[in-house]
């Protein structure tokens, strides 16, 4: 699940006649790349998602020739793409150059939602029902499951730290306010980072900073349509706000660039849910996708 409880209120939207769902397109899930020229997004059109790559400058926007995707991409560290499939392809772990040839399978594991470890050797994923789901941590062939949180209460959006020594998830429990958790690999130390108010929102899919040190979080704020980034200090739980906004529209799916400047996140402030970058204190916010709502490809936003 991509988007913690807004996903529930959208599913019921599905109902909707195909001819309108299909000409529905949505821009989003951007991930950056380790070189920080280039961003990996998924392009939602009739429910299925297709990867596209774009350049941090707003240009080259091409489709690259994959299967249907079910959420936001990763990059390794060599530079090629990471990404899980749909359908009966759910439960396996791909990687592909962006410059071309067939992807190659790198885990298969019984679950959904999948999160292969920076050296490759592990994969966290979802089991069980969403009101109950439980985070698992496994070998790439899906030996020695081991579950990390979850199972009683929810446990969504696990991730892995740079080191691969820690795993920040989104928490759920019978209140229906999300809070992101960062625990050890091993499941030991499990403790909340965030502590949004029922008033702020739900606290959901961490994106950890390249140094470790900090998380990109989405807050969401249903009934005001609104959701917010924060940046939260993993040690200290200080919290900074930069973009707070009154108003209803959503900033979501936070990805960071490799030197830790900016974020490159979602964004339907235009209108329609696009790709968007801004510095990480907030500013020079700019839209990257959607050409035809920003001619040339780029939007600055005052």
């Amino acid at each position: 699940m991509r988007v913690a409880w807004r996903c529930l209120v959208l599913a019921a939207a599905s109902a909707a006649p195909a001819r309108v769902a299909a000409q529905s397109v949505e821009n989003g899930h951007p991930s950056v790349s380790p070189d920080g020229r280039r961003i990996a997004y998924v392009e939602t059109r009739g429910g299925h998602g297709r990867l596209f790559v774009i350049g941090v400058d707003g240009g080259n926007a091409h489709e690259l020739s994959l299967p249907d995707v079910d959420r936001s991409p990763q990059w390794s560290r060599a530079g090629e793409l990471v990404f899980t499939g749909e359908g009966a392809d759910s439960g396996k772990i791909l990687s592909a150059s962006v410059d071309g040839g067939a992807p190659r399978v790198r885990a298969t594991v019984p679950g959904r939602t999948q999160s292969l470890s920076p050296d490759g050797s592990r994969v966290l994923y979802l089991v069980g029902p969403w009101t109950s789901t439980a985070l698992v941590v496994a070998d790439t062939d899906g030996a020695h499951p081991r579950t990390l949180a979850g199972g009683r209460a929810t446990a969504w959006n696990g991730t892995w730290s740079p080191d691969g020594m820690r795993v920040a998830y989104t928490y759920g429990d019978s209140t229906r306010l999300l809070q992101v958790h960062v625990m050890n690999s091993d499941g030991t130390g499990d403790r909340a980072v965030t502590h949004a108010t029922a008033v702020e929102g739900s606290a959901q899919l961490p994106a950890w900073s390249p140094e470790g040190g900090r998380l990109a979080v989405q807050v969401n704020d249903l009934p005001r349509h609104s959701s917010e980034i924060w940046i939260v200090d993993v040690a200290s739980g200080e919290v900074r706000r930069p973009a707070p906004h009154a108003a209803a529209y959503l900033d979501e799916t936070p990805s960071w660039f490799p030197d830790g400047t900016r974020l490159a996140f979602q964004s339907n402030r235009s209108g329609t849910m696009e790709v968007w970058v801004m510095d990480a204190d907030g500013s020079s916010p700019v839209q990257l996708t959607g050409r035809a709502a920003s001619p040339g490809g780029r939007l600055r936003q005052p």
